[in-house]
């Protein structure tokens, strides 16, 4: 399930990066290319799928990270007993170590 939802999230980032090259900050972009088509609303058709197809994707890749973080689950660490190091102060409030006389 991990490695689907991976799988997905790449390939959603990779399809993203080339929406947004499609598009023109200016709004020409792959619109722009079709000419003659402006005046039959094809354009606007087009700029249309982009917009939409950026937004879902946005939406895909954070569903995806939100749902592969919640999977996810951390790897348990085995807690070792704490040893008393020499200098420290043990239990009665002595130093470790010498023991008084």
């Amino acid at each position: 399930m991990i490695a689907l939802i991976s799988i997905l999230l790449v390939l959603a980032s990779v399809l993203l990066i080339v929406v947004v090259f499609v598009q023109n900050p200016k709004g020409g972009g792959l619109s722009s290319d079709f000419g003659a088509a402006q005046q039959l609303g094809g354009v606007q058709r087009t700029n249309d799928f982009i917009e939409k197809a950026t937004w879902t994707l946005a939406a895909v890749i954070l569903v995806a990270s939100i749902g592969l973080t919640t999977i996810m689950k951390p790897a348990k660490v085995k807690e070792q007993p704490k040893k008393e190091q020499p200098g420290q102060k043990g239990p009665g409030g002595q130093q470790g170590g010498a023991q008084p006389q």
